[in-house]
């Protein structure tokens, strides 16, 4: 019996299998690019590569699609009223959901409290030093969120004017962003209660808030990420809330309120931000379009999407003005050209670092690079992360010499397209296979402690001259945490280092992305574009970082439990 509410089989079996076949095609590619170092993709190859792939992707896919319309053919039949039979259980029994807000809110924060004491007063790594460097020599860029700067220089002279230690200022914000963070998590665990899920599922959502490891390390490192994290996650909540209401009148409710509000942070703390955000506008712009019946509803909340960004951009500008700020250096952005061109020059551009270097480039196009890459820094790289050849790049000749580089770009993409394809799943193999490791290594130097997936490097030296130094409350502790830190221990625990590793999300969320497509739920895609949105900028990224994976690492638990009732007993449109 098919549920007419659920996609037709054929084009569920169609989308399962291949996401099946993907994850197989580029598991298999990752694991030869890290052995080989390199791929040769010779049609030959590719069709071999995908061959491979087919039978156990779509065997992979077509179980998954199988048991998925199984369970809703069955559950379609019973005609589940899910708001009711959760009505008639004993949920009464906990706490209304803002007493359960409150409740959460307490026990998560005081469930990190133990880090911050280990770490006081705080994890100082990342870009800090960066950060106060702007701060004490007044020159601000934006290439760090100059709110967040701004934000550290606040509690720096909080902590030395009131308290007489730059020290307690930075504890302080770090106890602010515990706060911050914690509530975000408390909200997605208070809307679980508001809708009335199984206490079951409340009390592991508030464990995995309280246990899971990152979540300690990530709430005390002083990093815009944490705060941009917090404000993604509270967007996606307060978004999910406004399209399970759906309301198609123009009352501002505080879930609307709290959007804006959760927009405006997100692009002030994170300039990728707004290409993130950029995704699901196009998705809001074409419900409003073609919406028909909805299109007041979409309308409202496009609007809404649209003065958050404008605000956000607002702000950013007010902070640009009153600090004088000038624009960052935009190489961040080219991270992945840059890559290519480099892994290109040193296979083809006779500079004698491989053998196989083959010397066929242009010389033309060797000029360029060399204006592009200064130093022959193309020399120094490093196939997983950007940086080493990215700090030696000469933006002027793509910003003053747009037409000769873009035309160098391309001509060697068509020239070199498996040097291409090769520098991008380098760079990203953490990202698309759950299989990497290298992940965890990429910013080791051999020489300083504090540089594995979980980063904890104190910068001593420079941020003892600022007043900053570490004071750790609870010695024991904190080497227990930097253990496991420094270890990557996480990679040792058996089947669930999977929920640890990044290249478990993408796909995760593909599958969910799969699972709504086939239940009919087109419109929970919403909040499933912002996220891929985001993900895309992570894919055109410098490398693979904790810190730019954990808001999308945080919020797939709550979309994963938040919406079940058209799953169960068919779909909303």
């Amino acid at each position: 019996m098919e549920n007419k509410q659920m996609l037709k089989k054929s084009g569920g079996y169609f989308i399962f299998s291949l996401i099946g076949v993907l994850f197989f095609f580029f598991t298999f590619a990752g694991v030869k690019l890290a052995k080989e170092g390199n791929i040769a993709w010779t049609g030959k190859y590719l069709l071999g590569l995908f061959g491979i792939s087919v039978l156990p992707g779509i065997l992979t896919g077509g179980f998954l699609c199988f048991g998925i319309y199984k369970w809703g053919e069955v559950n379609g039949a019973k005609r589940i009223d899910v708001k009711r039979a959760d009505a008639k259980r004993t949920f009464v029994r906990l706490p209304r959901p803002k007493h359960c807000f409150l409740i959460a809110w307490g026990i998560l924060f005081l469930s990190w409290i133990p880090a911050f004491l280990a770490y006081y007063p705080a994890i100082c790594s990342y870009d800090i030093t960066i950060q106060i460097g702007q701060i004490v020599g007044n020159t601000y860029n934006d290439h760090h969120p100059i709110a967040h700067t701004l934000l550290i220089a606040l509690f720096m002279k909080l902590g030395s004017t009131v308290f007489g230690d730059t020290n307690t200022g930075i504890a302080l914000l770090t106890l602010l962003q515990m706060l911050f963070l914690s509530s975000a998590f408390a909200l997605g665990i208070a809307m679980l209660r508001r809708r009335n899920r199984h206490p079951g599922i409340i009390a592991v959502m508030l464990l995995y808030g309280m246990f899971f490891p990152f979540h300690l390390y990530m709430s005390v490192s002083i990093t815009k990420d944490t705060f941009f994290s917090a404000f993604m996650l509270f967007q996606i909540l307060f978004l999910s809330e406004i399209l399970e209401k759906r309301r198609s009148d123009f009352k501002i409710e505080g879930w609307d309120i709290g959007y804006f509000l959760a927009t405006t942070g997100m692009i002030l703390f994170r300039s990728n931000g707004r290409y993130a955000f950029a995704v699901l506008l196009f998705f809001l712009l074409s419900a409003f379009l073609f919406g028909r019946s909805s299109r007041l509803f979409y309308g409202k909340l496009l609007l809404n999407s649209l003065f958050g960004l404008i605000a956000g951009s607002i702000l950013m500008s007010v902070l640009f003005n009153i600090t004088g700020a000038q624009q960052g250096d935009r190489r961040e952005m080219l991270s992945m050209p840059i890559q290519q061109l480099a892994r290109s020059m040193i296979y083809h551009g006779g500079v004698g670092v491989l053998a196989e270097d083959d010397n066929t480039m242009e010389e033309g196009d060797k000029a360029l690079i060399n204006d592009f890459i200064l130093n022959q820094a193309y020399k120094e790289y490093c196939p997983d992360i950007a940086d080493p050849v990215k700090s030696s790049t000469n933006t002027y000749v793509f910003r003053y010499r747009m037409k000769d580089f873009m035309s160098t770009y391309f001509r060697l993409m068509v020239q070199y397209p498996g040097d291409y394809l090769n520098a991008v799943l380098a760079v990203n193999a953490g990202y698309l296979s759950p299989l990497d490791t290298t992940h965890a290594y990429i910013n080791e130097n051999g020489k300083e402690s504090g540089l594995g997936y979980i980063q904890t490097r104190w910068v001593a030296g420079e941020l003892a001259e600022r007043g900053i130094y570490k004071d750790s409350q609870w010695e024991w502790l904190h080497g227990k945490l930097e253990w496991f830190a420094d270890e990557n221990a996480y990679l040792n625990i058996p089947i669930l280092k999977y929920i640890f590793v990044p290249g478990t999300y993408f796909w995760l969320y593909l599958l969910l992305a799969a699972w709504l497509l086939v239940f009919r739920r087109f419109r929970l895609l919403l909040p499933l574009s912002l996220v891929m949105g985001y993900y895309g900028t992570l894919l055109l990224g410098p490398t693979v970082q904790l810190r730019y994976l954990y808001p999308v690492m945080i919020i797939l638990p709550f979309l994963l439990v938040q919406n079940r009732e058209g799953s169960v007993a068919g779909g909303s449109r």
